[in-house]
């Protein structure tokens, strides 16, 4: 019986140690505090970036030279894959969250064959 229990509880213990998000974490308002390209920061202002996430799993984004987007977004990590539903012809896009806590989220992204690093805050 005691052997038991230690079994399931070390098989808890697995399971909720390899969810490497919180995904509770990622919902609410997120603004762009650095934008790096090939580990080079961008000529632009990152606070212009603002990212949406709502706990119903849709979300808006707002970007440099007024470009738009919102949808529906889900977490299957470690990517966060967002689906546009008001630009035509969009498809499906995923981006790997490489941090994750309740103030902090980076994202790393693959911008025409150049590596993209988004680190956002909370607002």
């Amino acid at each position: 019986m005691f052997k038991t229990h230690i079994i399931l509880l070390l098989g808890l213990f697995l399971v909720v140690s390899c969810k490497q998000y919180e995904e509770d974490h990622l919902s609410g308002s997120w603004r762009g505090s650095v934008i790096l390209e090939a580990g080079q920061p961008l000529e632009i202002d990152p606070s212009n970036i603002i990212l949406i996430l709502n706990p119903d799993g849709s979300y808006q984004y707002e970007s440099t030279l007024n470009y738009k987007e919102a949808g529906t977004f889900y977490l299957d990590q470690p990517y966060l894959y967002t689906m546009d539903t008001i630009n035509q012809a969009s498809t499906e896009k995923a981006v790997e969250v490489i941090l994750l806590t309740p103030d902090s989220l980076h994202l790393r992204m693959n911008e025409a064959g150049k590596e993209r690093l988004l680190k956002m805050t909370r607002e």
